[in-house]
């Protein structure tokens, strides 16, 4: 057998052990992490340093100020730009937002009217 041959059987059984699933790894898929954000007049109701996670983030919002706020995330993925967002949330409305993020970092920040200009927004690192 050639060099070339053992490399590409070594390849293809490589790729067929990482694509078979294996019963003595099967564990329950992991908790995502939570970030609780109460939005408030300019501010994300958290502190502003960046906020790292990995794998799936849910974000439990609460509007607790006295004006709409929403929770909204963008960024790019595979070389687009994205943006989620939840429904813009009346004084006192919760909301969840459930988001698994491939590894990067995302602006999270509030899109109601001029409000990210005025404070409301972090960065979300996903390792």
């Amino acid at each position: 057998m050639n060099k070339r041959m053992i490399v590409g059987t070594l390849s293809a059984l490589a790729l067929l052990a990482v694509a078979m699933p294996s019963h003595a790894q099967d564990t329950a898929p992991a908790k995502p992490t939570d970030i609780t954000m109460k939005l408030a007049e300019w501010t994300m109701g958290m502190d502003m340093t960046p906020m790292k996670a990995k794998g799936a983030v849910m974000f439990n919002v609460e509007n607790a100020g006295k004006y709409p706020h929403a929770l909204a995330i963008e960024g790019k993925i595979g070389g687009k730009d994205f943006e989620i967002s939840t429904a813009v949330l009346k004084p006192g409305e919760k909301t969840t937002l459930m988001v698994t993020l491939p590894a990067g970092t995302y602006t999270v920040y509030c899109p109601v009217g001029k409000h990210e200009a005025q404070g409301m927004k972090a960065d979300l690192v996903i390792e």
